[in-house]
Formats: C-alpha cells, structure tokens, sequence
C-alpha cells in the first residue's frame, strides 16, 4: 500500500512539472513581447520655484501657474526647475526667461524617451491676467497681445452652447465670470480682469471650436443627392428606373480633415445591396454608413404626424388633414411618424405635409421670442435626427408643405436662417411675433359667420398680382371688386396660433409693407410671398410663402448665409389666423372646401415640381 501511494505522489509531482513547463512554453510564444512604454514620471517636473516662493502645477492638462509680488519684473523671471534624475528641461532651469508676454513653454525629456510639455504663466499681484485656461482636458491658447484665448474640444467634448471651463487668474484680481460657470460658446465670450485697485482691467475674448465628429455631409450619385441619416448611420439615393447599379461614383462631402473609404470619386457596385463607407476625423473616430442605392420613381405623398398613425392621431386637425390626403391620394399616399422618419421610409416620396395645430388638445407645444423650437417635437428641432433626415432629403429635391404649429420648421431646415437666442438684426430672420403662443394658445368660441378669416391677397401687399397663380385655381376671391382675399374660414370655434413674420425693420430695407418691401424679401430668400392676413388694415406679413430652390441663379440680394444646394421646395403657411384650421371643433366652416382646394392645389403643384 505505501508503495502505491509513492508512485501516486511521484506521478502527481511529475505531471504538475510538465503542466508547469507547458505554461512557460505557451507563454513564451503568446506573450513573447517587449514593454518599451516609458515611465511618464520620470519626465514631470517635481516644482518650480522662482524665489522662495512655488508654482501651483497642474499636471493633468500640463500647467504652471504663479504670482510674484507686485512690481516684479516679468521680463527677468529665473525659475528654479526640480526633475528626476533622469531628465533635462528647456528652457533650462536657472535660465533668464520673459514672461511680460504670456505662457512660455517649457519641454521635459528623460533619458527613458518620455516627454512632456508644460505651459507655465507667471503674473505680478495684481496684474489683471488669466493664467490658464482649460475646458475638460483641453488647454487654451492665451495670446496676451490681443487679449484672446482659443480652445478646441474634441467632437465628444462637450455642448458648446453649456461648457464650464476652468481658469486661474493673478492673485489681486477678481472676474466677472468666475471660474467652472458653464456659458454658451456657440459665440465668443468675453471675461474682464479687474485689479484689486479698482483700476486697471483687462478683456479676453475667449473663442471654442469643436472638432467634427465622423459625418459624411453628402452624398452625391450622377447628380442625386442622397438622404443622409446621420442618426442610423445610414445614406440612401434614389436614381431613376432602370439606372445600372453595377459601376457608381459617389462625390462624397466630408467636414475638413476627414477621410472616408472607399475614397469619393471610387466606382462601387450598388446592385447587390448596401455598401459601407467608413469615416474618420483627425482624433481618428470612425463612423460606418451603410449606403443604399435604388432605382425607383419618388411618387408618393406623405403626411408627418406625432403618432403612430392616423387614427391614433390626438390632434383633431391634423387627423382631419391626414384623412382627407390619403382618401384624396390613395395608393400614392403614405402615413410617417414623425419619430420614425428616416432615410429609407422618405426615400420613396415627392412631397410631405407637416402639420399639427393643438391649442384646444395642449400636446405641449409652445414658443417665445427666445425658444421657437418648443413649437416642434424634438426631433425636429435644430439638429435633431428628423430634422437632419428631412434637410438633406429636401437639399436631394424634396418638397413640403409646412403649416400650423409646426412653422418654425422652416429655420431647423436651414432653408431661413435664425438665431432666436440673439436679437432680431440684419441675417436673422427670427420670427416677429408670438401672440397666441402658450401651450393653449387661443381658443375662440362663438364667434359669428360674418367674421371671416383668410389670405389677405392685395396686389400692393405681393410683388404683383398672385391670384393667378396655380395654387389658386377653383378658388373664389371676395373683398369686392379688387377681390382682395381668399376665405377660408368663419366657423364659430377656433384654434389660434400668431406666430409668424410681421415685417422686417431693421433686417430689410424695404421692410414694410408694400410691393417693394415683398420683392425686397423674395430676392433676398429666393422666395415667393404668395399673401398674408385679411384683417390687417395694411395687410402687412407674410401668411403664405413658397421657399423656391437654392442651387439655380439666384438674385445678387440672396443672403449669402443660406445654402445653394437646396433642390426642394417649401410652402409655408405660418399665422393661423388666415383661417387654416383642417377641423371647426363641432361647428361648420362653410369655407372647408376652400382649404381642401387650396391645400390640393399646394401639395399638386410641389409633386409636378422638376427638381433634378
């Protein structure tokens, strides 16, 4: 028995030593590598001292920061620099440096091959200075001559409109924003240093790019511009029937320093499904579109709306309007929601209406002067996904149809430039008025036949005599002899939204209110003004506008600030009180077919558009 258990504890020992010298074997062909990564602590610098006194040093984004007592010569500055044994910094410590005009550099090597620089600023008591400047990670750039600073942030940096940045100022100063207070730097912000003394102060101005995030910006085959849906990754092109698929050359758009492969220009086959490209900016981020080619007709009519479809539509006069195309159109209609809008499901289609008008159901839409986009859901506000899709769907040769609430939606396509968080100036075209414009708007009952709402159509109002035009064919003009309006409305209840274009003082020249202020408005947008309000006494604004395509001639006054690749078509009807109400909310409009009319009229005339 004791033999037995000899041999036992033998072969034990002598199997775990070959599974031992099998582990040595397999590590030394899987992990048979050198770790060259140096040692980053041996390149810091351990203090800076300039007299008795110590920098405070950051070494996270690599800055050193002090003040001097006052007086103190900047210009003659030696600090004295301690490292690791193994490194050397230049300027070398002991030197004499100039700190009088801003952050100097200073570059630490160690023998072990780490490197690493630091930015050191110096201020005397007093002295109104930033010292350093940084947002996340990301130093700025501090040019004391001109009193500005510069940051770039990486594309997953941040929200440039609510960035807290960080910064040290001379001791003896105070500012005015202090340190970590988030602000919006969509446009450069100023901070003023004032000194201690109560005199002396200094501005910078501080400036914030981004870097752009992987993004293909078009996608251009034999002269159709692709639906880009940078939310799914996904681009889709729709040529005409019968194209050959097999041998394509996209022109393809990137944001600068952006490569994309396969190359722009590179014929591909389209034929057998999607084809990948893939995107990458210079913090070398990728981005992988699937990209879709399909040779069919665009032919259908779609109407945009909030819920799933039409019969759960919550507000009345969007269900009205959606029930009444798809009977209208039948085969050649379809229903998207506004959420699910993408590249593949608009591909198919001519022309959309986007319209909803809910002060009697409240589903939350509001706006103000300073925040029109709470009157879209949002995706649809500017920048969001939908709103994306659609931008470049109408670039590609899309057309809408845009009314109700939803008539800011003219500035999240870019098609009218706006910036509502700046006041009303030359190239912002933001809204004039907003009347009517809470979560319940106004809801009028009551009101008796004789009032009558619709399209004030004054010859002296438009650049010329408009009645004539297409979109008005089947429709009666009352107002007398000059038939100076289009009725469409004189039910006894009624849903009011007075968001809209009043006139433009201060941003055209001519502003109001006549022909001259209307052409002066339609070259300057390449635009149509097609009528406005019955009840103005002067009829002055813009009720009915068709935003023409930007890529033909367009006049020497055409705001240089909206693109020239837009191929689609916009008409907007932006002030409800013309009496575009689809639903009278139980009580008779006895003008409803002439919003059937002239809404067919609209959405016939954008399909029968030739875009390419």
């Amino acid at each position: 028995m004791k033999t037995i258990k000899n041999q036992l504890s033998i072969y034990k020992m002598t199997l775990a030593f070959l599974m031992l010298i099998f582990a040595v074997i397999s590590c030394s062909k899987e992990d048979n590598f050198s770790d060259n990564v140096p040692d980053y602590t041996q390149s810091i610098v351990q203090s800076f001292k300039v007299g008795y006194k110590y920098a405070d040093i950051n070494h996270t984004i690599g800055t050193i920061t002090m003040t001097l007592p006052s007086g103190t010569d900047l210009k003659n500055v030696k600090p004295e620099i301690r490292l690791p044994e193994s490194a050397s910094v230049t300027p070398a410590s002991g030197s004499t440096i100039d700190f009088s005009n801003g952050p100097v550099t200073f570059e630490v090597v160690s023998t072990n091959g780490a490197h690493r620089t630091y930015t050191a600023s110096i201020a005397a008591y007093g002295d109104p200075k930033i010292l350093s400047f940084s947002i996340g990670d990301k130093l700025g750039i501090i040019d004391e001559v001109n009193k500005t600073i510069k940051v770039e942030i990486g594309s997953q940096g941040g929200d440039l409109s609510n960035l807290a940045p960080s910064f040290v100022i001379a001791e003896g100063t105070t500012v005015d924003v202090a340190s970590g207070v988030a602000r919006n730097f969509t446009s450069p912000k100023v901070y003023t240093v004032l000194s201690n003394n109560g005199y002396t102060a200094k501005q910078y101005t501080v400036t914030v790019t981004q870097i752009q995030a992987p993004r293909i910006e078009s996608f251009v085959v034999n002269g159709a511009v692709g639906i880009v849906d940078n939310a799914a990754n996904s681009i889709v092109v729709i040529l005409p029937p019968g194209t050959n698929l097999t041998n394509l050359a996209p022109v393809i758009t990137l944001p600068a320093e952006q490569t994309v492969t396969p190359s722009s220009g590179a014929a591909q086959n389209f034929s057998n499904g999607s084809v990948t490209y893939t995107v990458k900016n210079k913090e070398n981020l990728t981005k992988v579109y699937n990209v879709k080619v399909e040779s069919i007709a665009a032919t259908k009519y779609a109407f945009l709306g909030l819920e799933d479809n039409i019969s759960s539509l919550v507000d009345d006069d969007a269900k009205a309007a959606a029930t009444w195309m798809q009977s209208t159109y039948g085969a050649d209609f379809k229903y998207i929601k506004i959420a699910d809008i993408s590249a593949l499901n608009i591909g198919d289609v001519k022309v959309a209406m986007l319209y909803y008008l809910t002060p009697k159901e409240n589903q939350g839409f509001s706006a103000t002067s300073s925040d029109v986009s709470n009157m879209l859901p949002a995706g649809l506000r500017p920048g969001g996904s939908q709103a994306q899709v659609l931008k470049s769907w109408v670039k590609g040769g899309g057309d809408m149809l845009i009314a109700g609430d939803p008539s800011p939606f003219i500035f999240s396509l870019g098609r009218v430039p706006a910036n509502f968080g700046a006041a009303r100036a030359p190239g912002n075209y933001v809204f004039s008025e907003f009347g009517c414009a809470t979560e319940t708007g106004c809801y009028d009952t009551g009101k008796p036949s004789d009032d009558i709402w619709g399209l004030g159509m004054r010859d002296t109002n438009n650049s010329g005599n408009r009645r004539n035009d297409a979109i008005f064919d089947g429709l009666t003009f009352e107002g007398g002899a000059g038939n100076e309006y289009l009725p469409l409305q004189n039910s006894a209840n009624r849903e009011v939204r007075l968001i809209w274009w009043q006139h433009f003082d201060g941003i055209l020249n001519p502003s109001c209110c006549g022909s001259d202020a209307a052409s002066q408005f339609e070259k300057t947008l390449t635009a149509v003004k097609y009528g406005t309000l019955r009840h103005i006494g002067d009829a002055f604004g813009y009720g009915a506008v068709e935003f023409k395509r930007t890529d033909l001639a367009n006049n020497a006054a055409f705001d240089s600030q909206i693109s020239t690749d837009y191929k689609g078509h916009i008409f907007t009807i932006s002030n409800t009180i013309v009496g575009y109400e689809w639903n009278s909310n139980g009580t008779t409009n006895d003008y409803q077919n002439n919003i059937k009319v002239f809404t067919k009229n609209i959405l016939d005339h954008l399909y029968n558009l030739n875009n390419d």
